[in-house]
């Protein structure tokens, strides 16, 4: 019984580290699981530039529908004003739910949300709503700054 005991003792804190440190993390489960499942609804969606729907869907209103439809977080319309929320995350240490954002042009931002393994979700003007890759060159060439938005939770 004793031994049990003993045993039962090791696995509770094991689960309870493993569990703390999991909420903590990157990649943290529960969010990536909301934003992958709110994926699959619109992946492939075209891009659309002011769409803010199925039919046609830009990077700003995208972020907008993730946050609202799946942490009830509201943001704003413009990617210049999600770039002011929140606060600045250094790229080394994006996680789950954080907003990357992009210089595109001398006067045009883009904006996804950070799933980890070095991967966002966005609605890009050539793939519509797609995963891209941090390291892609494309990205990496315009990367500019990523936002932790306070409650998310992400």
């Amino acid at each position: 019984m004793l031994k049990f005991f003993a045993v039962f003792l090791t696995c509770s804190a094991f689960c309870m580290s493993f569990s703390a440190s999991a909420s903590s993390g990157h990649n943290n489960t529960q969010e990536l699981k909301k934003i992958l499942s709110h994926y699959d609804r619109w992946e492939g969606v075209r891009y659309k530039f002011g769409g803010n729907s199925r039919k046609g869907i830009d990077c700003s209103a995208y972020m907008q529908r993730v946050f609202q439809d799946e942490f009830a977080v509201s943001l704003p319309r413009s990617t210049g004003e999600q770039m002011k929320l929140g606060s600045r995350v250094a790229k080394s240490e994006l996680n789950t739910g954080d907003l990357v954002f992009f210089k595109t042009s001398s006067r045009q931002r883009h904006v996804g949300v950070y799933i980890g393994e070095g991967e966002f979700v966005h609605a890009s003007t050539s793939m519509g709503v797609t995963v891209s890759s941090l390291d892609n060159q494309y990205w990496s060439a315009r990367y500019e700054l990523a936002r932790r938005i306070n409650g998310s939770d992400a």
